[in-house]
């Protein structure tokens, strides 16, 4: 039955009963007291007419009594197919509310645009399925580390389910790390057969303390311990932060103080460096003698390196021995 022909019958339908009319001056003079009926945006039915528990839900507080009168009333008569939908338009829920529960006020009831309805089965809102994916979630960012936080889900408005019996269950779609999760929603029946895929995502927030400038850091200076101070950070936004390892390191780009740095900041700091003093050591068959020498270019141990001798002021070729010794053989 579609939304027309549910307005038709009820216009058809026998006006309200003699009870509903005495208590229509009871819920017209509670309009003030700030309670509302709510009609939701999807519903499952399961006898042959609709209840207004099944659609609709009270907040705030009613006069005593009014809900519980109200809640068990039949509206209009369900689909006869198990699993058939059917969409009610706003201003079709208006005009059958209207004839069916012709004692409450119009400025009373909250109606969604759409109310989506299904004969049988069960739904699964959009609430219960953020609820199980933070349930899901929470147990596997204990490895992350830090402290995580969700926010920005993009999910399923409402899940209708075939039969009570099935449910739903969450997996990962890809690895997981903070950032953009993406995750998939199963419907799952008894027997462990999956009957619906449906896509969802939530943004992952990660706060962790994480290596940051103490102080401005220019290119090409070695990074030492008093340079580092560790901050707490969202690593959805750091993917390349820096772990704290390895090194020794140089800063290969500037680095404000107070940020993070990152491992494209950094550089494995050259045994010698250009600029530094080293000790240039001829070594000969019968001779042997060393002379301090200015390093050219960068070069690590084992490397070529250009030096210059400071007696003579002559520039030469050598192999990197250690951080302070360059030879020539």
């Amino acid at each position: 039955m579609n939304g027309s022909g549910m307005i038709a019958t009820a216009r058809r339908a026998l006006g309200a009963g003699v009870l509903a009319l005495l208590f229509c001056a009871s819920a017209f003079a509670a309009e003030g007291t700030g309670w509302r009926i709510v009609v939701k945006e999807a519903a499952c039915t399961q006898g042959p007419r609709l209840l207004l528990s099944e659609i609709a839900e009270v907040r705030g507080e009613p006069p005593a009594g009014v809900w519980e009168r109200l809640s068990s009333r039949e509206l209009w008569r369900n689909a006869e197919r198990p699993g058939r939908q059917v969409n009610v338009s706003r201003n079709q829920l208006e005009q059958l509310l209207r004839h069916y529960v012709p004692e409450v006020a119009p400025r009373i009831w909250a109606l969604p645009s759409q109310l989506t309805l299904q004969y049988g089965g069960s739904l699964v809102d959009r609430f219960e399925i953020e609820k199980q994916a933070v349930a899901f979630l929470t147990p596997r960012t204990a490895g992350l580390g830090g402290d995580a936080e969700f926010r920005d889900f993009r999910l399923p408005e409402n899940v209708f389910l075939d039969n009570p019996y099935d449910h739903v269950e969450m997996d990962l779609f890809g690895p997981l790390k903070p950032g953009r999760v993406n995750l998939r929603v199963r419907v799952v029946t008894p027997d462990g057969k999956t009957v619906k895929r449906l896509a969802a995502s939530v943004f992952l927030d990660l706060w962790k303390a994480v290596p940051s400038a103490a102080r401005p850091l220019n290119r090409m200076r070695p990074l030492e311990a008093a340079d580092v101070t560790f901050l707490r950070k969202n690593m959805a936004y750091l993917p390349d932060v820096w772990d704290g390892r390895g090194g020794p390191w140089r800063i290969s780009r500037p680095v404000g103080q107070g940020q993070p740095i990152t491992t494209a900041s950094l550089e494995p700091l050259p045994a010698v460096v250009k600029g530094e003093k080293v000790m240039l050591v001829y070594q000969g068959r019968r001779v042997q003698m060393a002379v301090k020498a200015e390093a050219l270019n960068d070069a690590d141990v084992g490397q070529m390196i250009t030096v210059r001798n400071l007696q003579t002021k002559k520039e030469i070729l050598a192999t990197v021995i250690d951080q302070h010794t360059v030879a020539v053989r």
